[in-house]
């Protein structure tokens, strides 16, 4: 089954979007938050990456979440055990 993957909208380099697993970090509060295995569609040439509004909203979650867990510091998640490990 040969099936067609979705073209990059971005760029002009004739891309196709790729399924794949991405850290995202929100350092916009006093406790920093990187999510690991975020999905994600990331163009296979110009490496644009996608996130669905499902996604942004948990990432938004998650950080929102994270930030009574620790005065400072760098929290990290996993995006899909929602595992917590607190760093630094």
């Amino acid at each position: 089954m040969n099936e067609q993957r979705p073209q990059c909208a971005v760029c002009n380099l004739g891309g196709h979007l790729v399924d794949e697993r991405i850290t995202e970090t929100d350092a916009s509060r006093a406790v920093i938050v990187v999510v690991r295995h975020v999905p994600a569609q990331v163009c296979d040439r110009c490496g644009t990456t996608t996130i669905t509004d499902e996604v942004a909203e948990e990432l938004a979650r998650i950080a929102d979440a994270q930030q009574g867990s620790a005065v400072s510091g760098t929290v990290v998640v996993d995006f899909d055990q929602r595992h917590v490990a607190a760093a630094g």
